[in-house]
């Protein structure tokens, strides 16, 4: 049966004016705010939406919780979400996109739904992420601070294995943070860039996230696809020697060129 989880969020949207969505460069909702400034909600590997007109909620909400106020919902025990499932399962169950696990669309995306005035808008999607600003975010960069963007580099720290340096690019919010904002999308806890011929290229990012309401620390290579798992907040110290015999295997291959 499905049912249906309010989502809070410290940005709200307006009561009454309809939102704009956009499929490009930053796919997302942009919308006006209940304080009359503007919000975005952008997504984490989006894999389908659909938006539909209407006033009336499309799925039952247990409103004895209180705050009617809430705009953003997750529906569990999803059809959609199952038949997506299904579908890439069928046609590309071993090479599936996000990561090669096609499995990952039952146990990490979820089916979201945005409330308007007059219009809903359902996503599925790995996580999504909300900003704020004073004007207008559309065709504007990521602000600030926003999960989906690079770790700094200026306070990089580096390791040394191999013969090879990698710098260790670490997410400067504190853990807390990192663990509470990982119930929207993925937040990075570290990248890793391997320097080669004058250039730093990120080859590994771990990642904080919850499975099935459950945290987990992942380590992911280039192409996204998923590592070795930790539970909970993973240490530096777990991670390295995973890295450092990625070097190896790096060391290894450029021998022979």
């Amino acid at each position: 049966m499905e049912t249906v989880k309010q989502i809070r969020i410290p940005v709200i949207a307006d009561s009454v004016l309809s939102p704009d969505f956009f499929y490009g460069d930053n796919t997302g909702i942009y919308f006006v705010t209940d304080d009359d400034q503007y919000g975005r909600i952008t997504f984490e590997n989006l894999d389908s939406v659909k938006i539909c007109r209407g006033e009336v909620m499309p799925y039952k909400v247990d409103y004895s919780l209180g705050d009617r106020g809430t705009w953003v919902y997750q529906v569990e025990n999803s059809k959609w979400q199952q038949e997506r499932f299904n579908y890439e399962n069928r046609y590309y169950g071993k090479s599936y996109e996000f990561g090669g696990d096609v499995n990952e669309m039952l146990t990490d995306f979820k089916h979201y739904l945005f409330s308007f005035h007059d219009q809903f808008i359902e996503v599925i999607a790995r996580g999504f992420w909300f900003e704020k600003s004073e004007s207008s975010l559309f065709g504007k960069k990521l602000m600030d601070g926003h999960p989906f963007l690079p770790l700094p580099e200026d306070a990089a720290e580096r390791i040394t294995a191999h013969s090879l340096t990698s710098q260790i690019r670490k997410n400067p919010k504190p853990k807390a943070q990192l663990v509470a904002d990982a119930q929207f999308c993925s937040q990075k806890i570290y990248e890793f860039a391997l320097e080669l011929d004058g250039t730093a290229t990120v080859d590994h990012t771990l990642l904080l996230s919850y499975r099935t309401g459950k945290l987990v620390s992942t380590l992911r290579g280039y192409f996204g696809r998923r590592g070795v798992e930790f539970d909970g907040f993973a240490s530096l110290e777990q991670v390295i020697p995973l890295v450092e015999n990625y070097m190896g295997e790096v060391y290894e291959r450029r021998r022979f060129l």
